[in-house]
């Protein structure tokens, strides 16, 4: 989908899996990704780091959510140039509405894991991001709002230790930490999304798929 403002894939396994479609949304990849990033998540990203800053901040967590609701509405023009999920949520309800699939899922890596969990939960299929920015505190924002229940029961985020990006905004309550090898000094390592595919097979074993990089030395 070359022509269009998100890049995402339709994946399908009709062989051995006829009913079943995977999209898989691009992440990062440009300036552009990376100005997207930044207006979906700025508010949620300001209002945690005040969170953190101010003594028995966490007690404003409660309605947090409504605050970077208020503040994005502000700024809603902008952002409604950037937000892609309205593509890949249009896109993943046209294979709901078809016959042909009955199992439809989201997946992505950054930007894409992103915007895999707001449209896994807008259209209540489930969504698996890899190093994603979370929803939880921004979720008033999108159009239409998400739920913490969808959120906590559709969405599963899976978290490089060392990466910054699946720090923005609160986690849901399915979401997986990983060990990251990166050198400490190294601040884009842990976001990569091969090191942590490396990371992953490593740890839970592969097995009877192939061992697709060394990881214990990656």
């Amino acid at each position: 989908y070359a022509q269009s403002h998100a890049s995402y894939k339709l994946i399908a396994f009709p062989a051995i899996l006829p009913n079943f479609a995977l999209v898989s949304i691009r992440g990062t990849a440009t300036l552009w990704d990376l100005m997207s990033d930044a207006q979906l998540w700025l508010a949620a990203g300001l209002f945690q780091l005040l969170r953190d800053i101010l003594p028995i901040g966490s007690l404003w967590t409660p309605i947090l959510h409504k605050m970077v609701s208020f503040v994005s509405k502000l700024e809603s023009e902008s952002i409604s140039r950037v937000a892609f999920y309205r593509e890949t949520t249009a896109f993943v309800n046209y294979l709901k509405a078809e016959t042909k699939y009955t199992t439809v899922q989201v997946t992505g890596h950054s930007l894409g894991g992103g915007l895999a969990l707001i449209t896994g939960s807008q259209t209540n299929s489930p969504a698996v991001g890899l190093s994603a920015p979370n929803a939880m505190l921004s979720r008033d924002t999108f159009e239409p709002p998400l739920t913490k229940h969808q959120l906590n029961t559709l969405t599963f985020n899976i978290v490089p230790v060392g990466d910054l990006v699946p720090m923005i905004d609160d986690l849901a309550n399915l979401h997986q930490n990983i060990n990251c090898s990166a050198a400490a000094n190294d601040i884009i390592g842990c976001h990569g999304s091969t090191r942590s595919a490396c990371e992953i097979q490593y740890t839970c074993g592969s097995g009877d798929r192939p061992v697709i990089c060394n990881c214990a030395a990656d």
